[in-house]
């Protein structure tokens, strides 16, 4: 081989290095775009998930507040239907009361009261029982 022959040789291989180069150069380029790519879709995917996530956590309290609303309306009409319930004992001993005063001052409330107890004892009675034919 001649020297000719060298120089050739040198100068392909120099070339297919270039080449090489450049085609390792572009691809290293282009995986860097695509990594940036990808890169931005993750970044724009995490701001959507946490959108999402505090779009929930808002609902959640949401949510959270109104339990807290319904229980203490659910513990508002309890207190009230106590109160009323009291109410109602308390005018129902009062009327008890008042009739047991009433009994006790009607002279002929002794009459009254026997026939009301003979009335609810005789549950077979017929209608003319009930209505007292009595004196």
């Amino acid at each position: 081989m001649d020297g000719q022959q060298w120089i050739w040789i040198v100068v392909a291989i120099v070339v297919v290095v270039v080449v090489v180069a450049i085609v390792l150069m572009f691809g290293r380029r282009a995986k860097e775009e695509r990594n940036r790519k990808h890169a931005a879709e993750l970044r724009e995917r995490a701001r959507a998930d946490a959108l999402g996530a505090h779009e929930r956590n808002a609902e959640a309290a949401r949510a959270q507040a109104d339990a807290h609303r319904a229980e203490s309306e659910a513990e508002r009409l309890h207190n009230e239907a106590a109160e009323k319930q009291k109410a109602s004992e308390r005018a129902n001993e009062a009327s008890q009361e008042r009739l047991r005063r009433a009994e006790e001052l009607d002279p002929d409330a002794g009459n009254r009261s026997d026939r009301r107890e003979a009335d609810r004892h005789d549950g077979d009675g017929d209608e003319e029982g009930r209505r007292g034919t009595r004196p």
